[in-house]
C-alpha cells in the first residue's frame, strides 16, 4: 500500500512540475502573462540590483502594463541608487552586461541612465576592449541597451555603433550563428545576437548575416517546437529565439519556419509553467526565476507583435 501512494504521490509531483498541456498557435497569453507577473512582485516585493529578481522582472512589469504599484518600480530604483552609491557607480569591473541590464531596466521605467545617484551609467561605453572584456555578450547587450531608447553614445567614447555591429559580424560562424565558446554555432547566443542587430537589418551585411542566423535556428529546432542546447533541453533557449524572432517581426504563430510537426514555440515554453505562476529551466524540477523571467519576456514579446507594439527591447 506504501508503494503505491508513493507511486501516487511521485505522479502528482511530476504532473505538478511539468506545466500545462501542448497549447495551439492561437493561444491567448494574457492569463498566464497576467499570472507571472503577480508571482513575481510577490516573490520580490522590493527588488534589487541583480539578474534574478531584479532588472529582468522589473522591466518584464513595466512593458507589459500589468497592475503593479509603483511602489514597486520606487523600491527598485531606491536599491539600485543604494548600490551605485555604495560602490561609488561600479558596479562591475568585469561584466559591461550588469551596466547594459540597469540601462534597459531604468529606460523601461522612465528613469534616466545617465544620471542615476549622480552616476552615468554610459560611462562605461568608452572602448570597446572595455565593453568587450566579457566577450561578446558585452556588445550584445550593450547595443540593445543604447538602441532600446535611441541612446548616443558618450561624446568622449571611441566606439560607434557601427564599431559594435562590426565586432559582432566578425564573430559570425561559418554557415551562420554564433557562440561565446566551441566550434559551433549556439542557439542563446544566436538568438540574442538576432535581438541586438533587428533594428540594422537595413545593413545589407546586417541582413545577410541575420538571415543566415535564421535558417540555422529553424533547422536546429526540434519537431515539438523546442531547441536543444547547452548539452540538454531546457525553456530559457526557447524564450531567447521567440524574442528574437518577434524583434525582427518574424511571427512565431505563423512563421512555417518555426512551426513542426508537434508544436511551436509558445507550445513548448507552455509546457514549463507550472501551477504556481511561474516556469521552470528543465522539465521534472521546480520554479526557477531566471526562468519565469526569460519566458515571460518571450510571452510578452509575443503579445506586443499580436498588438502591434513593436518589439520588446524598442521603448522609444
Amino acid at each position: 500500500m506504501k508503494k503505491i501512494i508513493a507511486s501516487v504521490l511521485a505522479v502528482l509531483i511530476l504532473f505538478t512540475a511539468c506545466g500545462k498541456e501542448t497549447v495551439g498557435t492561437d493561444y491567448d497569453f494574457s492569463s498566464v502573462i497576467d499570472e507571472t507577473v503577480r508571482q513575481v512582485v510577490n516573490a520580490a516585493p522590493s527588488p534589487m540590483h541583480d539578474s534574478i529578481y531584479g532588472e529582468w522582472s522589473v522591466i518584464n512589469a513595466a512593458i507589459c502594463n500589468a497592475d503593479v504599484p509603483q511602489s514597486w518600480f520606487d523600491a527598485y530604483y531606491e536599491n539600485l541608487c543604494a548600490v551605485l552609491m555604495d560602490s561609488d557607480g561600479v558596479l562591475s569591473a568585469t561584466k559591461n552586461t550588469e551596466y547594459s541590464r540597469t540601462i534597459i531596466a531604468l529606460s523601461a521605467i522612465g528613469k534616466n541612465p545617465s544620471n542615476t545617484a549622480g552616476y552615468d551609467l554610459f560611462a562605461h561605453y568608452m572602448t570597446i576592449d572595455e565593453i568587450s572584456k566579457q566577450g561578446i555578450s558585452g556588445v550584445i547587450f550593450a547595443l540593445i541597451a543604447l538602441d532600446c531608447k535611441d541612446y548616443p553614445l558618450p561624446k568622449d567614447s571611441d566606439v560607434t555603433r557601427e564599431d559594435l555591429i562590426d565586432y559582432i559580424l566578425e564573430k559570425e560562424y561559418d554557415g551562420g550563428g554564433w557562440a561565446i565558446i566551441g566550434d559551433t554555432a549556439d542557439v542563446d547566443i544566436t538568438a540574442q545576437v538576432l535581438q541586438a542587430l533587428a533594428p540594422h537589418t537595413d545593413d545589407e551585411k546586417v541582413a545577410a548575416a541575420v538571415e543566415r542566423a535564421i535558417a540555422l535556428l529553424s533547422a536546429r529546432q526540434n519537431d515539438d517546437g523546442g531547441f536543444y542546447a547547452w548539452k540538454g533541453i531546457n525553456s530559457q533557449t526557447t524564450a531567447q529565439v521567440i524574442i528574437a524572432l518577434t524583434s525582427l517581426g518574424i511571427n512565431p504563430r505563423t512563421d512555417e519556419r518555426f512551426i513542426k510537426n508537434d508544436g511551436w514555440t509558445g507550445s513548448f515554453i507552455m509546457k514549463y509553467y507550472l501551477n504556481d505562476g511561474s516556469f521552470c529551466h528543465t522539465i521534472g524540477n521546480g520554479s526557477d526565476p531566471m526562468a519565469t523571467d526569460q519566458c515571460l519576456q518571450a510571452l510578452i514579446s509575443i503579445k506586443m507583435l499580436d498588438n502591434g507594439q513593436g518589439s520588446f527591447y524598442d521603448f522609444t
